[in-house]
């Protein structure tokens, strides 16, 4: 049987988290932030860090343990997941953290509970009702209805739960294999330290290292300096389309903008919309091979210039063939076989704030100078032969993670299925004997 409890009910405390910006470190303590909670999830890719006595100060309100949940205020609002075992860690801004009654309530079974449709409908009506910057405050979290049963709740979580598990696990081994990527690119490509003929690091092994003069540093002997434009056959653009069928745009395709490129490449859910476009524009249309770069964004944390790779499970994930919108530029390469090392290097200009000056403004919205950049900014061009080797050794990596993503999107259309019937004790649980 269904009863409804208010969500402070259920818990020994609700605590807001502190609203003050520490300075942050590149190691030390990690500090959940918003951009750290997804689909129930906590995302520890990308932490960042306080020292020991910041953390002492942080967490003189409440010290987040195990099986505490964790909400979000704000940007998104009601997102929220689990505090690990053996996790030491503190609360950024727009958090707040419950300390569940476990007498009365198994955290796993409210976590979901937090994540339903009742719930978040109740969350939407808040944001709806919100000023500009909408936020779920602390009177008004303390109020939401919670639905609860109490004789199937430990069934109920562990059944959820298994699904997200396999979700993190999926997600964690894909952080992986991209850092195995990304580690063969530095050691190859920036520390020249590539197999050799026998097998052995050039560099350290006294490979023959030149003087570039336009460089002003030395690279191994038979490299040479290049521009990016080199290897890019053919520039496709991007295609908004229109969102309706009508006249000659009866082509229907999925359009990826660069908000869909984390979901593509990453771990986020993935929401890009179905379009249709001219039949005339059909040579856009996205292929094995092609990379799609973000040329237009205003984001504050410099979405301009992201860049997006399609293999064949990316295509697998979709139903319609793939377009990119015109705030994208999609291009595909002369050789396939440089798409994962092109890939890469982008990436490292990207991070490097290279594009910083390559960046050109219209009505207030940065738009990357993709020609003059693929054009004027000089790169190392290592033997082509490398390029394809480093291309073959990592390409199933990348095929494993979209199988990952592919099966993770599986996996949460399943649970969100179950979600609400679980919730509403439409289905219940069989006892064996």
């Amino acid at each position: 049987m269904i009863v409804f409890y208010e969500l402070k009910d259920l818990c020994i405390d609700i605590i807001d988290c502190p609203h003050s910006t520490p300075k942050w470190l590149n190691e030390g303590i990690p500090v959940i932030r918003n951009y750290n909670i997804s689909g129930g999830q906590l995302d520890l890719s990308k932490l960042s860090y306080v020292d020991e006595e910041t953390y002492e100060s942080r967490i003189k309100r409440a010290k987040p343990v195990e099986n505490d949940i964790i909400i979000s205020r704000e940007a998104p609002m009601g997102e929220a997941c689990l505090v690990p075992g053996n996790f030491k860690c503190c609360l950024g801004q727009r958090l707040v953290l419950l300390k569940v009654d476990k007498e009365k309530c198994n955290p796993h079974y409210l976590l979901y509970a937090l994540l339903s449709p009742y719930v978040q409908t109740q969350i939407k009506r808040i944001n709806q009702t919100g000023s500009i910057v909408s936020n779920l405050n602390i009177p008004d979290l303390k109020k939401l209805v919670i639905p609860y049963i109490k004789d199937n709740q430990n069934n109920i979580a562990q059944c959820l739960e298994v699904l997200n598990k396999k979700i993190f696990n999926n997600n964690k081994i894909n952080k992986e294999l991209e850092s195995m990527a990304k580690t063969i690119y530095d050691y190859w490509f920036l520390q020249f330290e590539f197999p050799n003929e026998d097998g052995k690091p050039y560099k350290s092994s006294g490979g023959k290292m030149v003087w570039n003069e336009e460089l002003k540093r030395e690279i191994p002997e038979g490299w040479r300096v290049g521009r990016l434009n080199e290897f890019i056959m053919q520039d496709k653009g991007g295609d908004w389309g229109k969102a309706t069928k009508e006249g000659k745009y009866t082509k229907k395709v999925t359009c990826l903008r660069g908000a869909d490129f984390p979901s593509i490449c990453g771990n986020a859910k993935l929401e890009a919309p179905e379009r249709f476009i001219n039949e005339k524009n059909t040579f856009k249309i996205l292929k094995r091979g092609d990379l799609i770069i973000e040329i237009s964004g205003g984001s504050p944390t410099q979405s301009t210039g992201r860049i997006c790779y399609i293999n064949t499970n990316v295509l697998k994930r979709f139903k319609n063939e793939l377009i990119t919108s015109n705030f994208c530029k999609a291009v595909n390469l002369i050789d396939e076989d440089f798409m994962y090392w092109f890939y890469n290097l982008w990436n490292k200009l990207y991070y490097s704030g290279v594009f910083f000056k390559y960046e050109g403004k219209t009505t207030g919205i940065k738009n990357l100078l993709f020609e003059m950049l693929c054009r004027d900014y000089p790169i190392i061009i290592p033997d082509v032969n490398l390029i394809k080797k480093y291309n073959h050794k990592i390409e199933k990596l990348f095929d494993v993670i979209q199988e990952n993503l592919l099966e993770n999107a599986e996996l949460s259309s399943l649970r969100d299925f179950l979600l609400p019937l679980l919730m509403n004790g439409q289905i219940g649980f069989k006892e064996y004997t």
